[in-house]
């Protein structure tokens, strides 16, 4: 037996009889030891010719030694003449570090091969199964009539994808043994044009890291290049010439999560020890702020008495303005009036208040009071809302949204000793009342009040977040109660144990997506923030880690503008571009309200990882005017790798301004941590 440890872990090679060695993969707890046992047997994964297949011939020989800082097996593998694997292992940063290099020691060249390694689990069910940004337990919200990343594909599916669609670049899967949970966690160590992924077959679950070889859904080589669509790839197969060697480096964790369906959270904070992302920061909070004001003025609209922000500007668009979602009109009034007041422009607050005024006396649904319709078309001075399947409807995502920032607005206007008009209050507890009417919002209602019947989803949490922050205007404990029982209930449903994750908060994406995740951690961030009960503290930091899955921790090669992805996060496992929608200040302040720097640390990586993509210059990044940044970057295979767009909506500008704002004027330090038994913080100031 060989045996190495790395804190309170260790590894052996044992061999039993006449069998093949074996690797056993322990870790040691105050209150129990608990292993994974893997055959070098099954270890290391060899195909060749097309389409591959990802088989395990076996090891016929295995010669295992000490080295100075690990072990080593000099492995052949069983009907491959010629091919031997140098298997090193050693303990680094709590991880422990698996270093291969294949040789052809043979006389001819191998060729569209694949190579790789392999770790079978206990897992038994597809849903075991994270790949950051592309497979979240299944993703079992998924639309059944589109394609969209799966494992369930039958007996014998697989999904492997690019190292560079993973922000988090690591397969990770959970499981239960005697009643406790496990997880194991298999990161690529330097990644870059390697495949990460998962195979399910009757034996369980197996996690795979190759040499760039995809299945999609188990088709080989098929890679995911936009919304439902599929195109062949050619890519990861190697030409291994005699003498001729392969290297590659992965890391794997494994252990017990502190509660069960929480494993994924590891696999966040491994990642920033592996990784360790620094981020770009070409722009100061100061230059953005002024950058994007440009783009805020760029946008305002007054004309009689129609007063807003157009969601786009120039030719080609209806123009219009857009309530929450991708317009977020109020969102920009907010970020007009702060700015106005911090800079003695009241000319900027008097704009703020002809917006909302605007928006709260046109947009009313009649047949359904507290309900509002989200677009006003400028040239055709008329009023509507979403349509769907069903015509007409008012979406819950984006009345949560407007209300959000009515809210933020009366808060605002009120701490600078600016009176508000009682119409706006009663705007505001009237929209939560009517959202929340029935319980948990469903994704919209008909024009005459009906809800629409949909799939469970969390598109209604902005609502339940509106409930929360017009608690805190009006100071009515019922609606703060009634907002908790909902974000209770929605806790139990996605958030108890994450078995079935945040979905479906996005118009156009029906699967897992970000942003119901976001809308979720806003609500417990704000519970903690107005109860402080140390209950919402945890489960804000669950869920702020749960997003952090989507953010990536290293830089994909992209080949315009030297762009750099780390700190950007993903979409929705149907969208694989990065955006800036995230709420990196909320984030950051969650770090100082429960003493955890490094939430600071990342929401302020991500603030400044943002600044990239602005438009400085005319002509920069494709844009005429200062200040635009596009919606979407792609850093992956989905659309064009290594590029942008040009599709600026309003919300790009709102979500950032907003966020600099905010970061700017709540540095570090502003709260009371939660202390240990204290059961409570104390916030400084919003």
């Amino acid at each position: 037996m060989f045996r190495i440890s790395g804190g309170d872990r260790f590894v052996e090679i044992t061999r039993a009889g006449r069998g093949a060695p074996r690797l056993v993969l322990g870790h040691t707890s105050p209150d129990s030891v608990t292993r994974l046992r893997v055959a070098l047997d099954d270890l290391f994964v060899v195909s060749t010719g097309r389409p591959w297949a990802p088989v395990r011939p076996g090891v016929r020989t295995c010669a295992v030694a000490h080295t100075e800082d690990g072990l080593r097996a000099h492995c052949t593998l069983a009907g491959r003449p010629g091919l031997e694997v140098l298997l090193d292992l050693a303990f680094a940063g709590d991880l422990l570090h698996l270093r291969t290099t294949w040789r052809n020691t043979g006389d001819t060249a191998r060729t569209d091969a694949v190579l790789g390694i392999a770790l079978p689990l206990p897992a038994r069910t597809p849903e075991a199964v994270t790949l950051p940004q592309v497979l979240y337990r299944g993703n079992p919200s998924a639309d059944p009539e589109r394609t969209v990343p799966s494992l369930a594909a039958g007996p014998g599916g697989g999904l492997v994808v690019e190292d560079h669609r993973l922000p988090v670049p690591c397969a990770h899967a959970e499981w239960s043994t005697d009643k406790e949970p496990r997880y194991a966690t298999l990161y690529a160590a330097r990644p870059g044009p390697g495949s990460l992924g998962a195979t399910h077959d009757t034996s369980g679950v197996t996690l795979l890291a190759l040499s760039g070889a995809l299945l999609f859904n188990g088709r080989p080589d098929t890679a995911y290049v936009h919304k439902g669509r599929t195109a062949p790839f050619d890519g990861g197969y190697l030409d291994l010439r005699p003498g001729g060697e392969f290297r590659t480096h992965h890391a794997l964790d494994w252990g017990r999560p502190a509660r069960s369906g929480h494993g994924f959270r590891a696999l966040v904070h491994r990642g920033l020890g592996l990784y360790r992302p620094r981020g770009a920061s070409p722009l100061s909070l100061d230059r953005i702020v002024r950058l994007k004001t440009a783009a805020l003025d760029r946008r305002r609209h007054d004309r009689g008495d129609v007063a807003g922000y157009l969601k786009f500007t120039g030719t080609g668009h209806t123009a219009g303005f857009m309530y929450g979602w991708t317009g977020q009109c109020l969102k920009l009034a907010w970020c007009d009036a702060r700015i106005g007041l911090e800079h003695g422009e009241t000319w900027r607050v008097e704009r703020c208040r002809r917006a909302v005024n605007f928006y709260l006396d046109g947009s009313t649904v009649t047949s359904a009071p507290g309900l509002r319709l989200s677009f006003y078309a400028t040239e055709d001075r008329t009023w509507s809302g979403f349509t769907g399947q069903d015509g007409p409807f008012v979406s819950a995502r984006a009345l949560g949204d407007t209300l959000c920032d009515l809210a933020d607005v009366v808060e605002l206007l009120r701490g600078h000793g600016h009176a508000v008009p009682y119409g706006w209050v009663r705007a505001l507890v009237e929209g939560v009342r009517a959202a929340c009417a029935d319980g948990p919002p469903p994704f919209g209602w008909r024009l005459d009040g009906s809800r629409l019947s949909s799939e469970p989803g969390t598109a209604g949490l902005p609502c339940v977040l509106a409930m929360l922050k017009a608690s805190r205007v009006t100071g009515e404990r019922e609606l703060l109660h009634t907002a908790e029982a909902l974000v209770e209930e929605y806790h139990q449903r996605y958030a108890h144990d994450y078995a079935t994750p945040f979905a479906r908060a996005t118009l156009d994406a029906a699967c897992e997506d970000k942003e119901g995740g976001i809308a979720y951690f806003l609500c417990a961030y704000e519970l903690l923030l107005l109860t402080g009960k140390r209950r919402w503290a945890a489960r804000a930091q669950a869920a702020a880690d749960w997003l952090l899955t989507w953010v990536y921790q290293w830089d994909p090669p992209f080949r315009d503008g030297g762009f750099a992805t780390t700190g950007w996060p993903g979409v929705s496992v149907q969208n694989h571009h990065v955006d800036v929608f995230f709420p990196a200040h909320e984030l950051a302040r969650l770090g100082d309200l429960v003493d955890r720097p490094v939430y600071r640390e990342l929401g302020e990586l991500v603030l400044n990882a943002f600044g990239q993509g602005i438009c400085t210059r005319p002509g920069e990044w494709g844009f005429a005017d200062p200040g635009e940044q596009a919606e979407g970057f792609f850093p992956t295979n989905w659309q064009e790798r290594g590029t942008s767009n040009t599709w600026n909506p309003s919300w790009v500008t709102a979500q950032v301004l907003s966020q600099a704002l905010r970061m700017r004027a709540d540095p570090a330090g502003q709260t009371t941590p939660v202390r240990a038994g204290s059961g409570r913080c104390t916030p400084r100031g919003r």
